[in-house]
């Protein structure tokens, strides 16, 4: 079982078709599972650039397949960058209330990738929203006998992420509602790797993806320098209201799930935290080198032998790096491509959970 990306840079331009056929060539058409884009289009909203999006995609494929449109800005000129999931099985699509998602059954193992589900209205409250969304999400893995708790992978973009609404803060009201969908069932193997990130819009957009596996090879990973996210003390859950009362943040620090053909490690969103506190406040290029040591101690063989996964020998495949200001991309880049030489990376700009915060990195590892 091989988990591929194809990655690909398209510059700003009026019309992205061209440059998504030329992108999507060399991808084999029926083992696409997702496709994954980051970029802002500022003469239109959201939901207009979604459509337009989906629409050449599915022309130019002769058929639907997930698409997900994260809006933050790609550094560092704009543009669209493109990432292609692909399987190494052929993966059947289908949809329900609007919601694309690819599926492939492997033998004794399943692999479901749901397209970025956006919220109907971005005026509706954080909660609304979030609560919207996580029932949606809900019907389609339930279509193929899956609940929140197959989930592996999830990505939560969170518009104005550490803004507030009144006196809830927007990433907290989500946290809450996560939450409150997570209690629906029973995390037999931990929570998911996530990523909680802000975008340039102001709703809510959640893409997972999640697994079957008969052999029990699904596995979580946290890390002895980070306090499990889940576990946080509520000295750092932000919230203006007094009587609330503030859900953890519920995810792993990553997830790797394999079989007999192979296995993939998902790195959650990773910043400059040791233990529950953020360092280097000061320092986008210090956070960057933090964040990165998590990492590496993260997947390292001696930390994954805690969890009974060493034996897998695993290779980065990909990264996202969020950057909060556009003047730290070049000083981070540098780093991130000492550290991770050739391998693919997107850079967006985009504001992380906390105000102190300037880099997140998240990434994807295969055998």
């Amino acid at each position: 079982m091989g988990l591929k990306i194809f990655h690909s840079d398209l510059k700003p331009c009026k019309d992205y078709s061209p440059c998504i056929e030329r992108a999507l060539d060399a991808v084999p058409i029926d083992k696409i599972c997702g496709l994954v884009m980051h970029g802002v289009d500022t003469s239109r909203d959201y939901h207009s650039f979604l459509n337009d999006m989906k629409s050449s995609v599915y022309k130019i494929l002769g058929k639907k397949v997930p698409v997900t449109l994260v809006p933050q800005f790609k550094l560092p000129e704009g543009g669209i960058s493109l990432d292609v999931y692909t399987l190494d099985e052929e993966v059947h699509i289908g949809e329900l209330d609007d919601v694309c998602y690819g599926v492939m059954d492997g033998d004794g193992y399943s692999v479901s990738f749901v397209e970025g589900i956006p919220s109907s209205d971005f005026s509706f409250s954080v909660s609304d929203q979030s609560d919207e969304v996580f029932g949606r999400l809900d019907s389609v893995l339930a279509q193929h006998g899956l609940t929140a708790g197959d989930i592996v992978r999830q990505w939560n973009y969170i518009g104005e992420i550490t803004g507030f609404r009144g006196s809830r803060q927007n990433y907290q009201e989500f946290n809450d509602a996560r939450s409150r969908y997570y209690g629906k069932v029973i995390w037999e193997n931990g929570y998911p790797a996530a990523t909680g990130i802000g975008t340039d819009s102001d709703g809510i957009i959640v893409s997972v993806i999640a697994c079957k596996n008969e052999s029990g090879g699904i596995f979580s990973i946290n890390n002895p320098l980070q306090i499990a996210a889940h576990a946080y003390s509520k000295n750092v859950l932000v919230d203006d209201n007094q009587g609330a009362v503030k859900s953890t943040p519920k995810f792993e620090r990553a997830k790797l799930f394999a079989t007999d053909a192979g296995a993939f490690c998902f790195v959650s969103g990773t910043a400059a935290i040791r233990g529950e506190e953020s360092v280097n406040a000061d320092s986008a290029g210090e956070q960057t080198l933090r964040t990165i040591e998590n990492i590496n101690y993260l997947v390292s063989k001696e930390n994954r032998a805690a969890y009974g996964c060493e034996a897998f020998d695993l290779k980065f495949s990909n990264l996202v790096v969020y950057v909060r200001n556009e003047e730290d991309f070049q000083h981070v880049k540098t780093v991130v491509e000492e550290a991770y030489p050739g391998i693919p990376a997107v850079y967006t700009i985009a504001d992380v959970c906390r105000n102190e915060l300037l880099v997140e990195i998240e990434g994807l590892l295969i055998s």
